[in-house]
């Protein structure tokens, strides 16, 4: 167990039960010190998800380290490679996601004009990968009422530099609607 692990539940433990800090971590360091784990965290599977390129909010996080957990293999054990697997079939349904959640999608985002070039960049790895999502998604829908008919992409990049692929393509109709759909189609030109 790392020292600041334990510093970390020592911490938590003095706050919610009022002992004294100093004795919880004494009795948590003693504890542990004929035992090791190696922790995975909600941070790893949000780190996994950015160099996979895939949106995701905390919440779905700790449901993919719940499913790590629950279904690796103790001959095996967890790492790296099994949050990848498991993050390759988490999906973030934007249909489903709440407005008020839209702050808690975790990502660098570009934005482009379908068959245009030019991408604009919403955060940075791996500094900024909080808070990118509502004003990528902003700026998406200005560029979409720019020019009816046109589809505007909005892609989470990786990471690892792969290939960014659309998530959501944002159009506006004739009518003056804006149309948000998430993008299943292989024919939209990627931005690398």
């Amino acid at each position: 167990m790392y020292d600041y692990m334990l510093e970390e539940m020592a911490d938590a433990i003095s706050k919610d039960l009022h002992v004294d800090n100093a004795a919880a971590l004494h009795t948590l360091a003693a504890y542990w010190r004929d035992k090791i784990a190696h922790v995975w965290q909600v941070d790893d599977v949000l780190e996994a998800a950015c160099r996979a390129g895939k949106p995701i909010i905390s919440e779905d996080a700790a449901w993919v380290l719940q499913n790590v957990f629950r279904d690796h293999d103790s001959g095996i054990g967890i790492n790296w490679m099994c949050l990848i697997v498991e993050i390759e079939g988490y999906h973030l349904n934007f249909a489903r996601l709440p407005e008020f959640m839209y702050t808690q999608v975790h990502g660098v985002f570009k934005v482009w004009r379908e068959h245009d070039p030019i991408a604009h960049q919403f955060g940075i790895f791996p500094n900024k990968v909080n808070g990118n999502f509502v004003p990528a998604l902003d700026f998406a829908r200005a560029l979409a009422r720019e020019q009816t008919g046109q589809a505007v992409l909005l892609a989470c990049e990786s990471s690892a530099g792969d290939e960014t692929k659309p998530w959501l393509v944002i159009e506006q109709q004739g009518n003056g609607e804006l149309s948000i759909m998430e993008s299943e189609v292989l024919n939209h030109v990627p931005m690398d």
